[in-house]
């Protein structure tokens, strides 16, 4: 007898939200998506309306119903999406204010003054990792200050995921990877409201909502929302995670030592272990299950590497550089390409707001085949480069985002690494690592890897070249080297500019 259950996951990123519906093998049975409009009301400011996200959502959800099969049976919704940021709202339930969201800057000035007078350590003591400026601790000390009318309005403090879970269940409720930074001690993965006595927001301190692990059923789906919807009232809605180590659990890399790679518009590295690190360059987070964690190192560099070098060198779509690129040699003719185009700089595995792309070694005899192959060899390098800053020794990398459909840039990755690279056949890591948490959560599998086990099927795996590997173990020293021997030129490029912009006001 065919199984007809279905598990429904919420994946609310930062440009669109999607619902998809899975079988219990991974099998996509309908999916439906809508875009988000980001508000951008000052520089580095960045906002959505919360009343939009929850109600784009309601249409996903209900174009999803409307789609299943008439013999399917719904188990429950798990929701993950952006984390951070501040979504906040009043005892009523209402937003106070826009959401503000992970990539907003305009905290940074807080974030400078708590590493100046040591309350950052004291953060980092507390919870494991240090907060930017787009988290909501320096967010909520960022609006008492500036915006004290609205800050005083606020009764709980959301994410995104949460506020969606909210007007699903009228439950308020905050996992553990979302809570970890900054307030969860990392020795009893508990809320520590000390953290609010350490920023001076004194009165902050019932501000949190409940803390829900990820595969915990935190309520069921209310006739309001169920109307919203096209969902069953009473339908179980679960806990969820933060959209990192969801993709990381929807690649298949659920087990301490698991290491998932996301190649997108910025590349992401984890790997899953047990308990807390005692040093971090990155950020590490509860999952609030089975005493796991995630670790996870994000770099700037990515795919915007790819598309410009096809606008510029090649004047054609990224589709078109693999050809130019395979008509290059292994190292380029020794060339190297630094990945860092962002306007903000590189956050992984080290962090210089004024790193910017480059290419080195070039010589009259260089063509655009060694300028692309380089592009490709950088972002490859580059993943290296954060992966040997996670606590991991991998074995096999599972790879997901919408790098994946370049099959060099895959290879390289294997070579660069020296280990296998797993692409799932699922394009919806995010939703699928909901899915399973839900799974888990009403005992169709017995635990996160058995989910995986079970619902994630690999595609493709590329396998490491061995002679190329040794070339590109000897190309990392000289890329590592040569990027943090290039922190005080960037730095003085930066200098020269402001001098130059002052000059050209005058």
């Amino acid at each position: 007898m065919t199984d007809t259950r279905v598990l429904l996951a919420v994946d609310a990123g930062t440009s669109s939200i999607k619902t998809v519906a899975f079988a219990l093998d991974g099998t996509e049975v309908a999916a439906a998506t809508r875009e988000t409009t980001t508000l951008r009301p000052a520089p580095g400011h960045v906002e959505q309306e919360m009343v939009s996200a929850w109600q784009q959502t309601a249409a996903t959800l209900r174009e999803v119903a409307a789609a299943l099969p008439e013999r399917a049976e719904p188990l429950g919704v798990s929701v993950t999406g952006q984390g951070d940021g501040l979504w906040a709202v009043t005892e009523a339930g209402d937003p106070v204010r826009n959401a503000v969201l992970w990539s907003d800057s305009r905290a940074a000035t807080l974030i400078d003054q708590w590493r100046d007078d040591g309350r950052l350590e004291r953060i980092v003591d507390q919870c494991g990792s240090k907060p930017y400026p787009g988290m909501s601790l320096p967010l909520l000390a960022w609006l008492a200050r500036e915006e004290p009318e609205q800050y005083e309005r606020i009764d709980t403090v959301l994410s995104c995921k949460d506020w969606l879970k909210y007007r699903l269940t009228g439950e308020r409720t905050l996992d553990h990877t979302e809570a970890t930074i900054p307030y969860l001690d990392k020795t009893t993965e508990r809320y520590d409201p000390s953290v609010f006595e350490v920023v001076g927001l004194h009165d902050a301190k019932s501000v949190l909502p409940r803390l829900a692990a990820p595969t915990e059923v935190i309520g069921t789906v209310t006739e309001a929302a169920a109307e919203a919807t096209g969902l069953d009232p009473g339908l179980p809605v679960v806990s969820g995670a933060f959209d990192v180590p969801a993709s990381g659990i929807g690649t298949g890399a659920a087990t301490t030592g698991g290491l998932s790679i996301t190649l997108g518009t910025s590349l992401t590295h984890q790997v899953f272990v047990d308990g807390p690190q005692s040093a971090t360059s990155g950020i590490q987070m509860s999952l609030g299950h089975e005493g796991q964690w995630t670790y996870a190192i994000s770099s700037n560099a990515g795919t915007p590497s790819l598309e410009w070098a096809a606008d510029v060198l090649v004047g054609d779509d990224v589709a078109a550089l693999e050809p130019v690129a395979r008509a290059a040699p292994v190292g380029s003719d020794g060339v190297v390409y630094h990945p860092y185009l962002s306007a903000a700089g590189e956050r992984g595995p080290f962090v210089d707001p004024d790193a910017r792309g480059q290419f080195v070694g070039l010589t009259p005899e260089h063509g655009i085949e060694n300028l692309v192959r380089a592009v490709y060899e950088g972002l490859s390098l580059a993943v290296r480069d954060c992966v040997t800053h996670l606590p991991a020794d991998p074995t096999t990398a599972a790879v997901t985002g919408g790098g994946t459909r370049s099959e060099l840039w895959c290879q390289l990755v294997a070579d660069c690494l020296g280990c296998p690279v797993a692409v799932p056949e699922s394009t919806e890591a995010t939703a699928m690592g909901a899915a399973a948490l839900l799974a888990v959560s009403q005992g169709v599998f017995p635990s996160l890897p058995a989910a995986v086990e079970r619902m994630v099927t690999i595609d493709h795996r590329y396998e490491p070249r061995a002679s190329v590997a040794d070339q590109y173990a000897a190309l990392y020293d000289l890329f590592a080297e040569m990027s943090r021997g290039m922190e005080p030129v960037w730095s003085a490029r930066a200098a020269a500019d402001d001098r130059l912009d002052a000059d050209s006001v005058e």
